[in-house]
């Protein structure tokens, strides 16, 4: 419970920072976060932007007993920003019962269109009862099996200065919990509405004004599962002005990652995740970087939903305007989860694979509106040799060379750009830059499968049959090597030739499933399972 509005943020003690080996300045290793696993494994807090707790103060707060309102915000962040006091509840000195034909018309009308979703209710108890009561969490039971896509429902139970001495507030959620809605206290966080630094002043970013859309670029939040290899691209989005991202790998540097992955004998011993945090804040003067050395596994769905779109510690606002979830491992299980972390939080998922020896390279992604296939449906055949042939992938980065790596590296980046572009909150109607990364988007959308050659015997050496009519002579003069091939995807079910998708169902809009999985860590064997 919290009494009186936090001048700054509340932090946590899930996270501490972390002193640079680079010998950054003080103010780039002020700049990295190191988040637990097992602290993110508790609730996720009730943040409230600092306009948004005034306005409970002075409404509800000044009221008599039972008096309240709906507040929402950006599903998925878990970040109060709008607050609506229910003027025409039904109220007794003992209840409260909001005017649901009035909440309905304020969602419809006025906050969805806007992008505003509904995240809860507050409202206050007479003196001494300071937590939600039987009939509140029954009706949040009701409103989370009406909403599949709201993962839980706060219900901050307020303290008045009409009744008490002073005014506070305590954090309750309605929270899923498999097939089950548990009532689980949440700490409260007030944090500053907080502002994006403007890049167009930095000098660092002079010659790239119209190449990006630079507010929203400074909004966008990166997540990537798995760091090696993935380290050149990382460094490039912080060259192209992301504000936040989060790392997550348990791995440490090794020697022989020198030859093949962005990293330096100065590394060896390091975190992977620490090593490249370093070099983002480092070549971006605004980055924040947030670390977290562990298994994918490690973290449930509602940590994810934290890392992917919520409040973390260190934030210079409440939530990123936009995120993009990547997975760069070498597990299949672990790619596979994070196509479905992608679908269940609505957020779009860039996945990347190197073939053996670095003889081709692939790229995949999916976007809720976007693709109407997800990942799952464009790989088929490698969930049906995983799953049913029983195959193990052995494939490591012998016989790689680094050209392989940067070749992916650098096919990454115009799809992430255009995913972040399309996603972000931030206007940026006429911008050269976001006409351009939009328009990219809308070419290639339902081409979420890419794959590229980089051996001319590909369709032998790795059995890419795609590729043989392209690289077997001489087309007109020309001879394609290093050639992309943007592969149209369709959804898998019945009508197209494939059993339904087990994880998005084949239905085209990958939006149907936000909010759907009850875990997205089991993987699922027939579309249904381990969902609502």
């Amino acid at each position: 419970m919290i009494t009186t509005l936090l001048s700054s943020p509340r932090v946590p003690a899930f996270h501490r920072r972390r002193p640079s080996r680079n010998d950054l300045p003080e103010a780039g290793a002020a700049r990295v976060t190191e988040l637990f696993a097992p602290c993110l494994a508790a609730p996720s807090p009730m943040v409230f932007t600092g306009d948004a707790f005034l306005a409970i103060r002075s409404t509800v707060g000044t009221e008599p007993a039972e008096t309240g309102g709906p507040f929402g915000g950006r599903r998925g962040s878990g970040v109060v920003e709008h607050v609506h006091p229910d003027a025409t509840a039904r109220r007794n000195a003992v209840q409260y019962y909001p005017d649901q034909r009035a909440v309905n018309a304020l969602l419809r009308e006025s906050w969805n269109p806007a992008g505003v979703n509904l995240l809860g209710f507050v409202h206050s108890h007479p003196r001494g009862a300071v937590r939600p009561s039987r009939q509140d969490v029954r009706y949040a039971t009701e409103i989370l099996r009406a909403i599949p896509e709201l993962d839980r429902l706060l219900l901050p139970i307020v303290q008045s200065a009409a009744d008490s001495r002073s005014f506070s507030i305590g954090g309750f959620a309605a929270t899923r919990h498999g097939h089950q809605v548990r009532l689980e206290d949440v700490p409260v966080v007030v944090v500053p509405a907080g502002q994006r630094p403007d890049l167009t002043a930095f000098p660092e970013f002079a010659r790239v004004h119209d190449a990006y859309h630079l507010p929203t670029m400074a909004g966008s939040r990166v997540i990537a599962v798995g760091c090696g290899g993935s380290a050149a691209f990382l460094e490039d989005m912080a060259r192209a002005g992301v504000g936040e991202f989060v790392l997550i790998d348990p791995d440490r540097v090794a020697l022989e990652n020198v030859g093949t992955q962005q990293v330096y004998r100065s590394d060896l011993g390091r975190g992977k995740a620490d090593a490249i945090a370093a070099r983002l804040v480092d070549v971006s003067p605004h980055a924040r970087v947030w670390v977290v050395r562990a298994w994918l596994d490690d973290l449930a769905d509602d940590a994810m939903r934290r890392l992917v779109s919520g409040w973390l510690p260190g934030s210079t606002a409440p939530r990123p305007t936009g995120s993009l979830l990547c997975g760069f491992t070498d597990s299949f299980a672990a790619q596979a989860r994070v196509n479905r972390l992608g679908l269940h939080l609505g957020v779009p998922v860039l996945g990347a694979t190197v073939y053996v020896e670095g003889r081709g390279v692939e790229l995949t992604f999916a976007a809720p509106g976007v693709t109407p296939a997800c990942i799952r449906c464009a790989q088929r055949s490698r969930y049906a040799a995983h799953l049913e042939q029983g195959y193990v992938n052995g494939v490591t980065s012998h016989g790689t060379p680094i050209s392989a790596t940067a070749r992916l590296n650098a096919l990454k980046l115009p799809v992430a750009l255009a995913l972040l572009h399309h996603v972000s909150d931030v206007p940026g109607q006429g911008h050269p830059g976001a006409a351009r990364h939009r328009r990219l988007l809308d070419v290639i959308g339902d081409r979420n499968l890419v794959l590229v050659s980089l051996d001319p015997d590909i369709a032998t050496t790795v059995g890419l049959g795609l590729f043989g009519s392209l690289s077997g002579g001489d087309l007109a003069g020309r001879l394609p090597v290093d050639t992309t091939a943007w592969l149209r995807q369709q959804p898998d079910r019945p009508d197209t030739g494939f059993p339904e998708c087990a994880d998005c169902g084949g239905t085209g809009d990958l939006t149907t499933s936000m909010g759907r999985f009850v875990d997205t860590r089991p993987m699922p064997l027939w579309f249904g399972e381990f969902r609502w």
